[in-house]
């Protein structure tokens, strides 16, 4: 058995222990505490910066986009959003539908929002003239991001295309059925002589209006899809006269006064011989047929800072103002009922768009004062 003068200072030295092992654990404590304490400050912050740094990138993308929480309210919005769907920063978070009132969207919505894992899609969306597909995508628990992407030129291109081949079919169904018709009346009232020459014109038009179509068509698809030569090169002034002596008959069947200015050693074009050919025929053509009998037709060639600028004018009815920026369009045609009258399709102002941004040239079309219709091209030279 221990005597005290041995207990004593041993219990004390416990005692001193534990105080010391008790202290040392409280400061541990205390230092973990402290510890956690800024680890969750920290979070806090960490969180709050990683919004910032999302707002910026939202704003820096030019493209829609939306934050929203799990209930489906948007928080955040970039400029384009905003400027779009006409909301105001200030007044958010708030449902998407009270911005977008479309309730077959607004189901379609719905169902993608709450079956998000299943990766299906969202219906696009027409606001203020453009046309968005949206995309749906998570970036948390409570997080999730709508990206609008802007298709409305594709959404226009497949518009175009649609009423393209509408056009074509009927463009083409109606002188085959006229041919058809004509043929099959021939068989059997051919031996009467005023018929069959009537039958023969009129198949020989509707034929010839066929082979034109076909002729415009293959020349938009050479455009399109066969490519043309970038190294094509051409001296304007012998296409131009060439061209004006194939329209000599109809200058001289509606006493037409045609006037060309085009100024001499005129660089090369840089556009091939058979393009430039159709550019002025088109044009002239159609300054001839809508110019009144006895009228006015000016061709004007003249270099300038570069491009030749190539100008021709009539005297004729002008067209339209809400139609001027349309009649470049395939088969667009401001009077359709006159457009049969005079052989057209809606294709000569088209392919001669196409042709001249095909060489890096520009078109503008404007009315003349009082009356009458300008067309002004400019086309690179080879020295530029």
């Amino acid at each position: 058995m221990l005597s005290n003068t041995v207990l004593w200072p041993l219990l004390l030295l416990v005692l001193l222990l534990w105080f010391f092992s008790a202290f040392k654990m409280r400061s541990q404590i205390n230092n973990y505490r402290s510890k956690v304490q800024r680890l969750q400050y920290d979070a806090d912050q960490s969180g709050q910066l990683s919004e910032q740094h999302l707002d910026m990138l939202m704003s820096a993308i030019d493209q829609v986009m939306l934050r929203m929480d799990n209930r489906g309210y948007v928080l955040t919005a970039n400029k384009r959003a905003l400027a779009l769907f006409g909301i105001k920063a200030e007044e958010l978070p708030q449902p998407i539908i009270s911005f977008y009132r479309d309730s077959d969207w607004q189901e379609r919505f719905n169902y993608v929002f709450n079956n998000l894992a299943c990766g299906d899609s969202l219906y696009d969306m027409q606001v203020g003239g453009r046309v968005l597909m949206p995309r749906l995508a998570r970036l948390g628990e409570n997080d999730l991001m709508m990206l609008c992407l802007d298709i409305t030129e594709k959404h226009q291109l497949e518009v175009q295309r649609r009423t393209f081949m509408a056009n074509l079919m009927h463009d083409l169904k109606t002188p085959l059925t006229s041919l058809l018709g004509y043929a099959r009346s021939l068989q059997r009232f051919g031996d009467d002589k005023a018929f069959r020459d009537e039958a023969i014109q009129v198949i020989a038009d509707e034929s010839k209006h066929v082979n034109h179509l076909l002729e415009c068509m293959l020349t938009l698809d050479q455009i399109e899809f066969a490519g043309l030569d970038p190294q094509a090169r051409c001296v304007a002034d012998d296409v131009i006269y060439q061209v004006v002596d194939m329209l000599n008959v109809v200058v001289q069947e509606k006493q037409i006064h045609l006037q060309c200015d085009i100024e001499k050693s005129l660089p090369e074009l840089c556009m091939d011989m058979d393009s430039l050919e159709r550019v002025v025929r088109n044009l002239l053509e159609n300054a001839m047929q809508y110019a009144p009998i006895g009228g006015e037709v000016s061709l004007s060639l003249q270099q300038e800072k570069g491009v030749a600028k190539l100008i021709i004018s009539d005297n004729g009815p002008g067209i339209p103002k809400k139609h001027l920026k349309r009649v470049t369009e395939r088969f667009y045609r401001v009077d359709k009922a006159r457009s049969r009258e005079y052989g057209g399709h809606g294709l000569g102002l088209a392919i001669v768009k196409e042709l001249c941004e095909a060489h890096s040239g520009k078109v503008k079309l404007h009315n003349r004062d009082p009356h009458g219709l300008e067309a002004k091209l400019t086309i690179p030279l080879v020295s530029a």
